[in-house]
Parts: C-alpha cells; structure tokens; sequence
C-alpha cells in the first residue's frame, strides 16, 4: 500500500506562499521595466516633431499601468454596495421652486461636458458622431449648443461646453464649431489621452508603431479617469476653478 510522503519531506517540490509573493514582485518588476522599454520604442517610430509630446503622453501611462501593477484585489468592494435611502431621491414635484437669481448662480457653477471622441463611421457619418443629424436636419452638437444657449439668454448665465475630442475627432471638430462663434456659449475643446492598448498575456503594447491612423484599434482614447488631469493640461480646469465653477455634467452623447 502506497503511503502519502509527508508535507515536511517533499517541502522542497512545493512553493511556499513567500516564494509566490517574491514571484509576482518580480514579474511586475519585469513587466513595467518591458512596458517602459517597449514605449521609447514605439516614441522612435512617431514622427521627431511630435515625440517632445508623445514621451510626457508615454510616461503618464507608465505611471497609470504602474498603479495598476500595485493594486491588488478586486477593483470594486460588492459587499459596500447597498440601495439608497428611500428618501434620497426627492420627488421633482414635491422640490421648492427656484427664483431665478438662485437658478443663474447655481448655474454660473455648471461645466457641461461632452464626450466627442468616437466616429460615426458605422451610422453612415465620416466625421464625428457628434455631428450627426437627429431631428430637423439639427445634429446632437447644433441641440446641445441652442439648450445651453437657451439656459444662458434665459437665466443670464455663462454656461461654458467643453468637448472631450480624441485624435479621430479634434481637427473635424474645430472646423465645425466655428458657425456657433455667433452663439451665447462658450466652448472649449481638450483631446483624451491616446494610449496603446496593452496585451493581457504579455503586458505589452500591442502596437508596433505610432502610426494611430493605420492601426487605431491598437490604441484607446476613452480614458475618462483622465478626465481633470487632461482638463490640467491645457489649463481648463484652473480657468474653471478661479471662476469658481463647481459642479460638472458629463454627457455621453
């Protein structure tokens, strides 16, 4: 009868929970060193002109896909997930009217911001899906600047847009927002950040070079944590936060 070695004596072919601890360090280790070696890379393929811009781009992904590497667990905690209070939504009906000198100061607090980064190429659109035309030969953007417009003439207030455009969308839209000059609205415009996508094997980018146009699935734009952080970039949001705006409605359409 065969008997079962004892743990002690086989303790050498088993890993021991430090040993898989000191493994997953290293390989972390190793995979954000590769990343960052694969990143100069793909900035040596960029043309010269743009590669100032692309390494501050590339080292704030390192950073980010380093955190990553660092986090542990789940991303989201279930068991603090509960239903709201029944009272925590307030029935519109049942909300005091506003005067309108209340309605324009909370109103001089508002940002509307609007994501403009995805084409319209699969609704027979070739530009952004932005522009898009949806009722009267007006498009999402021609609806969204008159219902701000509306709100300013109405309430006295400066409600600015800001558009979140991307690489697919920025040189299209600044064409188009030139016939709203006329408009009460003040709009802005930021790109996302574009960054390669990365290989769930490997942990390396999947692009082979920075050529976004020829191979734009190997690359993502839709980084919304990055929202205030390319706000910053271009100095949005301290432009907002002097002129005390404080609340920020993000529509996806």
């Amino acid at each position: 009868m065969l008997s079962v070695p004892n743990e002690n004596k086989v303790r050498g072919h088993q890993r021991a929970p430090s040993d898989s601890k000191e493994f997953h360090e290293v390989t972390k280790r190793d995979a954000l060193k590769s990343l960052e070696n694969d990143l100069k890379r793909l900035q040596e393929t960029a043309p010269a002109e743009k590669r100032p811009e692309l390494q501050k781009e590339m080292e704030r992904f390192a950073d980010l896909f380093g955190r990553f590497l660092q986090e542990v667990g789940p991303s989201i905690d279930w068991d603090k997930i509960q239903k709201l209070p029944a009272n925590a939504v307030m029935d519109y009906s049942k909300l005091n009217t506003p005067k309108n000198e209340q309605i324009r100061t909370m109103l001089d607090k508002l940002v509307v911001v609007k994501l403009n980064g995805g084409l319209g190429t699969s609704m027979g659109c070739h530009g952004p899906k932005s522009v898009i035309p949806v009722r009267s030969d007006l498009t999402f953007l021609d609806l969204t600047v008159q219902q701000i417009e509306h709100l300013n003439k109405t309430y006295d207030a400066n409600v600015p847009l800001v558009l979140m455009n991307s690489f697919n969308t920025d040189e299209d839209t600044q064409k188009i927002i030139r016939k709203y000059t006329g408009f009460r609205v003040q709009i802005h415009t930021f790109n996302q950040s574009c960054f390669p996508r990365i290989s769930r094997e490997s942990f390396l980018p999947v692009a082979k070079d920075f050529d976004v146009e020829k191979d734009i699935d190997a690359y993502v734009f839709r980084f919304f944590f990055c929202f205030f952080e390319g706000m910053s970039l271009v100095n949005l949001f301290f432009f907002f936060l002097i002129s005390a705006l404080q609340l920020v409605s993000t529509w996806s359409r």
